[in-house]
């Protein structure tokens, strides 16, 4: 196979280069064409050629957000890439009627996998398209078919972007060709290196690929607040920018801004799902540039006879003048060409992912000999030092915040540890001081020789009875102590009765009564150890108020309701609840009303953080009658 590529000018053009290099129309031949032309005639004027000059070929097609040719990036400019193969089939698909991208995923995969398919090349709508979903929908047909492409650009305008083959062009749909050869020998890889900084957010609602608020902000207002007013007036132009960086499956994933409506909400380039935890991106050039190096030698020893590179057009618009020292080095081993998308996909481990801000690399060969050339890149780093500072200073302060929250989780499991020991000594005691009174009574009895059968036997069942009572509270604190490290469906009363089993003992002992109301008995899935560190927090800052307030009628009602999705519980109590100057602080990390000795005011920080970080849930507090009302409400 061969690959050979150029820029459109006119067809006079096009036919004599497809003249002199001797171009010939086949069942073998793919066409890409790559252009900025958002313009429908010019698309149509320049298939219909191929339609009648080459209608053996496959063509697929997409517009962008700039060019490659040879390496070399350009914009405003359409490439054509032709890919001569010697073995492998070609099939090709379009299709704009579907009712959603799953379903067009489903269609295109059906349609154009064979039994020896290897590799299909995909663009898809760039502003409605939703690449995870579309790559979802093949995934289902077939798991192991690796797919390289992505959606469809329109010079940033965000107003218009097609995909066409020789036959049709569809401004929503979607276009395919698969490559079929047992003999197709297919190298993939991706670079990102974009940086996370600032604090982690939370998608707290979202529909698929729409995001309708950031920690109960709208997502308008997070990008405003986070990166001003300026940036978010000129989303989503400027949205690809600045994207949200999550983790998947271990990989750091960007979310690009493409859409924004009129109720604040933006539309991503992929899903974000409610409780996803997102932080804003930084492209470094240097960084990004820094690891060409590593990705060029992991096609050293790889057969490789032509390269097809689709990128985020944020890194082209991010570092314009470098962008090339990603790209050009590619074509010393193989003819390389591609374009800049709205969105990569990436394949690998039997896994597709939708990409954003990253580089994917799709290398092809159909024999057997490798690439031997040794590259070395040179890259040039002419970025201020003042940029450069600023640029370490954000990822330090950054890792330095992830520190400092890692520290106050290690506090707080210290400082729930204490609480934990405290309550075992405290349960201990009684027991083991009724085992030793009647061990104390079997020897007096037996030196002063009235001790009989009778006493004896009531004596061992005795310590048996409080030995059987110790095993019990060790079991009930084990089961605590030793999470499983996977989640489980459990009940919400059985969360409810094992956080008893530990505590009430040292609720007795402080007269305090403890009232359940359980009118749900639905189940959720997750660490029960989370929900029980939270409670037994609560109690204990009841138990707390109670003796700091010296309130002789002590009660505590925990309730539990189901209402739509969610499961609530509420826990009261009457101890008089919390001055309303600090009602708003007491969720503050740090934040005690306790003495130095007795409170790290971590307790119900962490509280939050485990029900609306972990949880996806939500805590809040509000003074009722004598006392404070605590209110958890977590999906079921």
């Amino acid at each position: 196979m061969k690959t050979i590529n150029t820029y459109y000018t006119s067809l006079e053009n096009l036919s004599s280069f497809i003249q002199d290099n001797n171009i010939l129309d086949s069942s073998k031949l793919l066409v890409q064409v790559f252009s900025s032309q958002n313009d429908y005639t010019f698309i149509s004027d320049l298939t219909k050629f191929f339609s009648e000059n080459f209608p053996l070929s496959s063509l697929i097609g997409s517009t962008t957000d700039g060019e490659i040719k040879d390496g070399q990036v350009s914009i405003d400019t359409t490439i054509i890439s032709f890919t001569i193969f010697e073995k492998a089939n070609l099939k090709t698909y379009i299709s704009d009627q579907f009712e959603n991208y799953f379903q067009a995923g489903i269609g295109l995969a059906t349609n154009i996998i064979e039994k020896d398919s290897k590799v299909i090349i995909s663009f898809i709508d760039g502003l409605l398209g939703n690449g995870e979903e579309y790559l979802n929908g093949i995934n289902s047909i077939n798991s192991e078919i690796i797919v390289a492409g992505g959606l469809a650009g329109d010079n940033g305008t965000f107003t218009q972007t097609y995909v066409f083959t020789k036959d049709n062009i569809y401004e929503k749909g979607v276009v395919g060709v698969s490559l079929n050869s047992s003999d197709l020998k297919v190298f993939t890889d991706y670079g990102f290196d974009w940086l996370p900084i600032g604090q982690k957010l939370k998608i707290t609602k979202a529909d698929k690929n729409r995001v309708y608020t950031i920690d109960d902000k709208t997502a308008v207002e997070t990008y405003s607040y986070y990166l001003g007013s300026d940036i978010s007036e000129q989303l989503p132009n400027i949205g690809i920018e600045f994207p949200l960086i999550l983790k998947k499956d271990g990989i750091e994933i960007a979310r690009a801004v493409i859409g924004k409506n009129d109720d604040g909400s933006l539309v991503f380039a992929g899903n974000l799902q409610e409780g996803d935890e997102v932080r804003f991106g930084y492209g470094n050039a240097d960084k990004i540039l820094s690891k060409t190096q590593h990705h060029i030698d992991k096609l050293y020893n790889q057969p490789i006879q032509s390269i097809f590179i689709y990128s985020c057009m944020a890194r082209r618009r991010f570092m314009p003048e470098k962008i090339e020292n990603e790209t050009l080095i590619y074509n010393q081993i193989s003819p390389t060409s591609g374009f800049f998308t709205y969105g990569e996909f990436f394949s690998t481990n039997k896994s597709k992912k939708l990409l954003n801000e990253s580089m994917t690399l799709l290398a092809l060969s159909e024999e057997e000999e490798s690439n031997t050339k040794k590259i070395t890149v040179r890259v040039e780093k002419n970025v201020s030092s003042t940029i450069q500072a600023l640029s370490h200073l954000i990822h330090v302060s950054t890792e330095e915040l992830q520190r400092k929250d890692e520290i106050m989780i290690t506090q707080s499991r210290n400082a729930a540890m204490g609480e934990m020991l405290n309550m075992i000594a405290h349960q201990w005691r009684q027991p083991l001081n009724t085992i030793s009174m009647t061990a104390n009574n079997i020897l007096i009895e037996k030196e002063l020789e009235c001790l009989d059968d009778e006493n004896l036997v009531e004596y061992i069942n005795s310590i048996i009875k409080e030995s059987s009572e110790l095993s019990e509270i060790i079991d009930n604190f084990r089961n605590y102590f030793s999470p499983t490290k996977e989640k489980e469906e459990i009940a919400i009363t059985t969360i409810i009765k094992e956080t008893l089993g530990i505590i009430n003992s040292n609720l007795k002992d402080n007269n305090i009564e403890l009232i359940i109301q359980n009118k749900s008995d639905s189940t959720i899935y997750t660490h029960k150890q989370e929900l029980m560190q939270v409670l037994l927090n609560l109690i204990n800052n009841s138990k707390d108020a109670f003796i700091s307030n010296e309130k002789e009628k002590r009660v505590i009602i925990i309730s539990t309701k189901n209402e739509n999705e969610t499961i609530i519980i509420d826990l009261c109590d009457n101890a008089g609840g919390i001055d309303s100057n600090i009602i708003n602080e007491i969720f503050n990390p740090y934040f005690t009303t306790k003495n130095d000795l007795n409170g790290t005011g971590l307790g119900l920080y962490m509280c939050k953080i485990v029900i609306e970080k972990y949880m996806n849930g939500k805590l809040s507090v509000e003074n009722m009658k004598d006392g404070v009302c605590f209110t958890i409400v977590i999906p079921k």
